[in-house]
């Protein structure tokens, strides 16, 4: 590393460190230079029905390989990495339903790559443990929410969240429409996208017996419904396909409630066997 003092003809001056990308104090200690961002710099396109998705020029800390060790590695990502979605790769998404898609890079033994995956797949991504990627495969056939996609499959690798990708689709695996949000990771980008109540407030919603619903909020949420009305009815709540809580025989005038947590992206059906057909709920969102 190199140190030098600038001069200037009006009698100020500087310190520079470093070569040509060098951070330089002037006189009046205003420093300037590259630094890494504490938001990670990522973009998303859409074009011939496929999502391109960029990690821009960075610097990031993984974990060891080794769970057992705290090592920390530090990677210089001096060129864009990207991750091709091709069309027909639907990444576990709906049709016209909001997704959000999350940006990962991965350490493979010193060399960066990216890798996405549906928040509603339910996939641990707290940076403390390694992942396991599925090749893409580039003919659209990258459909599963739990499964981690990347251009190569890898095996046992470090990862960082590096920021989501939100968007709807008129056809689930068609990219068509540009993302509605891009947000790399850094700030309050971590809670917004994973806390329960943050952000949130409860809500009344209105919903129909057996219609599908979906968490579109890129964050859990909670339902509570309160069945009100019918004759030895049985009142049901499932997400994504598994019934959480069931009220059977309830009896007119009465009232029995259920409550559950939806996950991201995830769907969710109340049903109710008797009357009405509607219920008004309440929704943490």
């Amino acid at each position: 590393m190199s140190i030098g003092l600038n001069a200037n003809n009006d009698g100020t001056g500087s310190v520079q460190i470093g070569g040509s990308d060098a951070i330089k104090i002037d006189a009046n200690l205003i420093c300037t230079g590259e630094f890494t961002s504490n938001i990670q710099p990522i973009t998303a396109s859409v074009a011939t029905n496929a999502l391109t998705i960029t990690l821009n020029p960075t610097s990031l800390d993984f974990r060891s390989a080794t769970l057992g060790s705290g090592t920390v590695n530090t990677r210089q990502i001096t060129t864009a990495r990207s991750l091709v979605i091709s069309s027909g790769s639907t990444l576990g998404t709906v049709s016209g339903q909001q997704s959000r898609i999350i940006v990962l890079a991965i350490d493979n033994a010193g060399t960066i790559e990216l890798a996405a995956v549906n928040i509603s797949g339910g996939n641990q991504l707290d940076e403390t443990n390694l992942i396991s990627t599925t090749a893409e495969g580039g003919a659209g056939a990258a459909d599963s929410a739990n499964v981690i996609y990347s251009t190569t499959a890898r095996t046992s690798v470090p990862y960082r969240v590096v920021g989501f990708i939100q968007s709807t689709q008129a056809t689930a695996g068609t990219w068509a429409t540009a993302p509605s949000t891009i947000q790399g990771m850094g700030g309050q980008a971590l809670a917004d996208m994973g806390s329960l109540g943050y952000g949130q407030t409860w809500q009344s919603v209105t919903r129909t017996s057996a219609t599908t619903y979906y968490n579109t909020t890129g964050k859990p949420i909670i339902l509570f419904v309160l069945f009100t009305t019918g004759n030895g009815g049985t009142g049901t709540v499932s997400v994504n396909g598994v019934s959480l809580g069931t009220i059977v025989g309830y009896t007119a005038g009465s009232a029995q409630s259920c409550c559950v947590v939806v996950p991201p992206s995830a769907s969710y059906v109340v049903t109710d066997s008797g009357a009405p057909t509607t219920h008004t709920a309440t929704e943490l969102r």
